[in-house]
């Protein structure tokens, strides 16, 4: 059973009545419009964190693309991370991690314990079926208690997060209207043309920092390309930033979803 937390503002939190700090497939953020109006059908971001961060991230970032637009949805990885031995956000877990990067000496890994309990409680032993699960039961939730247009529901991603919004929104592309991948990249370990026919209805919006080390700019060119000779319609903009979420990419996204939610339909 959820409780509510309630800020000041537009922005309500959802927690479950679980440790606050720790994993949680429940832990979720809600971002309310400003004015909200019940009788108008909202678009949908689900919003997805990097490595690090939490369910609160790119929630935050809500107010600065737009304060009436879009209901949000912010969800939690399930694998809690330390560093120094005290908590440091959550992240997705090793499917959605860049191919290029290797675990380093400041992250304690999650423990593979955790595959074995979850199991044993019963639940999903593969973590991306977990992970699944658990955004389409906060969308159920959210569109029970928003009114929500079931044909604008967008995944939104930084990072980790954008890996995982690519991997749900081209497995699933019959469920989204589209994707939005910050700093992102296309996981390994799954066929991301398996559904082409379909996923060429699926909009898709990359934008990456220039100077992004930890994934490379020419690695997300290479992402885009492959969507793009597949038939896939795939919009690639570049900004003068490494990591961070500019204030420019917030802008850009909120005017390309605009476009999307009213372009005549095909």
């Amino acid at each position: 059973m959820h409780q509510e937390r309630r800020t000041p503002g537009p922005i309500e939190r959802e927690r479950s009545s679980g440790d606050a700090m720790g994993p949680d497939p429940n832990a979720e953020a809600t971002f309310v419009p400003h004015r909200y109006e019940p009788n108008y059908a909202y678009p949908l971001l689900v919003l997805l964190h990097r490595r690090g961060g939490d369910e609160q991230q790119l929630v935050d970032a809500m107010p600065t693309m737009s304060w009436r637009n879009y209901v949000g949805l912010g969800l939690r990885g399930p694998e809690a991370l330390t560093r120094g031995g005290r908590p440091a956000g959550f992240d997705w877990g090793p499917a959605f991690r860049h191919p290029r990067r290797r675990p380093g000496p400041q992250w304690e890994e999650p423990e593979p314990s955790g595959l074995i309990s979850r199991v044993m409680a019963g639940g999903p032993a593969d973590p991306v079926d977990a992970i699944e699960d658990a955004l389409f039961a906060g969308v159920r939730r959210t569109m029970r208690a928003l009114h929500v247009h079931s044909e604008r529901i967008f995944l939104v991603g930084i990072g980790e997060g954008a890996a995982v919004a690519y991997r749900i929104g081209l497995s699933h592309p019959d469920r989204f209207a589209g994707v939005v991948a910050i700093n992102g990249w296309i996981p390994r370990g799954f066929r991301p043309l398996a559904r082409w026919h379909e996923c060429r209805s699926l909009r898709i919006l990359a934008l990456h920092g220039l100077w992004n080390a930890r994934a490379p700019l020419q690695d997300a060119r290479k992402d885009v390309a492959m969507l793009r000779n597949a038939g896939l319609r795939v919009g690639f903009r570049g900004y003068e930033s490494a990591r961070a979420i500019t204030p420019m990419m917030l802008s850009d996204i909120d005017s390309w979803l605009i476009d999307q939610c009213t372009a005549p339909v095909d």
